[in-house]
């Protein structure tokens, strides 16, 4: 899709073609993210969610961190912890964490968590992200 946006063009015009560049940009966003050839699986209560989830390898580590949201949207604390944890290819757990998540400020409607783990999981890994109350 190709929206192209004129300096003639009013301000209603180009106040769409802003909001169709920005849903276009929105729409092409991964819920998650891995840099590493991992698995990646979420779970979480009936009234949250867990999105934008980012692994990343890093010096025989690996970082991972994401979002816990109350579904409906609202100004929450998410309670309980996440818990993150890699098993490898036949399935034994490498890795586990546990961490509470912590919103960025009063106005967040979502709570962000990170942990690292020291482990350099082999290809075929998965990493298990789950949001316990």
């Amino acid at each position: 899709m190709t929206t192209i946006c004129y300096r003639t063009a009013g301000p209603a015009a180009l106040l769409s073609c802003v909001l169709a560049l920005a849903l276009t940009a929105c729409a092409t966003q991964p819920a998650s993210r891995t840099e590493a050839d991992l698995a990646i699986e979420t779970s979480a209560g009936s009234r949250y969610e867990v999105h934008r989830v980012q692994v990343r390898r890093d010096a025989g580590a690996l970082s991972v961190s994401g979002d816990i949201e109350h579904v409906p949207s609202m100004r929450m604390l998410a309670p309980g912890a996440v818990e993150v944890r890699v098993l490898g290819p036949d399935g034994v757990v490498l890795a586990e964490k546990t961490t509470k998540p912590m919103r960025r400020n009063l106005q967040s409607s979502d709570a962000h968590f990170y942990v690292r783990l020291p482990v350099d999981p082999p290809a075929g890994s998965s990493v298990q992200i789950a949001h316990q109350k």
